[in-house]
């Protein structure tokens, strides 16, 4: 499977330990309570998409859902067009689209929402990284949002990557999606089974969510990142290849090498805790200035080696 078939949320067939959160969407959909606008927060991978996909699954397939294991089948008419970004009762729209929208490009999106779905039925309106999306266009959307039609509903997928409105939080049920360590480590260990996946970093000594693991795992393959290696030769590796293709995955990737590096027991008992954090926020304070003003990649590796050996 290729990189982006692992990261696609359509992609998990399975639905590994949110079945509870799966339940009581089901249940608060069977009774004709579900709610016209829900939020669901949380650290990026944490499985929101997922739930999502599995829920919305349940409404338009359920003769083909498998409740009882969470299992989506991947053989229906209705995954092969979901899967496809064909099914007409599904919009989906990423707010790492819609920071920069244009004018023009708002107004047909109103007008895409506007719309009365194909065959009346009912419709689900995704947002994706919603506090990604400009002011303009929350501004813009939240009278619909207040208003909305009868048959649709709206799910804003809030990854906390950066502050969101106010009032979108006030039009909104939030519930949080939130994963105790000992269940991330067992998703994740599911996750490397099901995929048949070869482990490269280290995931169960640092927070990672399992989306970033699904990440940063197939990311430090490609790069073939060796993490006993100096620091300094895995960074300069990540950010060359930042310098050429411009995926800003690559800059998360570079957070995650930081986070590792700080939590090596070595580094840990060579520093105290007041050392840690202020070199580690040196490091990181140094990539986001990498990424702003384009700092020359050269001196930024020296700066940062003269860091870690002087303080």
């Amino acid at each position: 499977m290729k990189l982006n078939d692992y990261l696609n949320p359509k992609n998990s067939l399975v639905l590994f330990e949110l079945g509870k959160k799966l339940d009581f969407f089901i249940n608060l959909y069977n009774l004709n309570k579900f709610p016209k606008v829900l939020m669901l927060t949380g650290q990026k991978g944490v499985g929101k998409s997922t739930l999502m996909n599995h829920f919305m699954t349940y409404v338009y397939d359920r003769n083909m859902y498998d409740l009882k294991e969470k299992k989506i089948n991947n053989n229906s008419n209705f995954y092969k067009q979901y899967i496809n970004n064909i099914f007409p009762n599904i919009i989906y729209l990423s707010g790492d689209f819609y920071k920069n929208i244009k004018v023009d490009e708002m107004r047909n999106l109103k007008s895409l929402l506007t719309k009365t779905s194909i065959s009346g039925e009912e419709r689900f309106i995704l947002f994706d990284d919603i506090e990604l999306f400009s002011a303009n266009s929350l501004n813009s959307l939240l009278k619909i949002i207040e208003e909305p039609s009868k048959k649709d509903f709206f799910v804003l997928i809030n990854n906390k990557t950066k502050p969101l409105l106010e009032t979108i939080y006030s039009r909104s049920l939030e519930v949080k999606i939130l994963l105790k360590n000992e269940i991330r480590i067992k998703i994740i260990n599911n996750l490397i089974d099901v995929n048949d996946l070869q482990v490269s970093i280290d995931f169960k000594n640092i927070n990672l969510t399992p989306g970033n693991f699904l990440l940063f795992n197939s990311l430090s393959q490609e790069l073939k990142l060796n993490y006993d290696q100096e620091f300094t030769y895995n960074l300069n590796l990540i950010l060359k290849n930042y310098k050429k293709e411009k995926n800003k995955d690559m800059i998360n990737l570079t957070f995650f090498l930081i986070d590792h590096y700080f939590s090596k027991p070595k580094i840990k008992n060579k520093l105290n805790s007041q050392k840690l954090f202020e070199q580690k926020s040196y490091l990181n304070g140094q990539i986001d200035k990498f990424v702003k003003y384009n700092l020359n990649q050269t001196s930024l590796i020296n700066a940062i080696n003269n860091k870690l050996l002087n303080g």
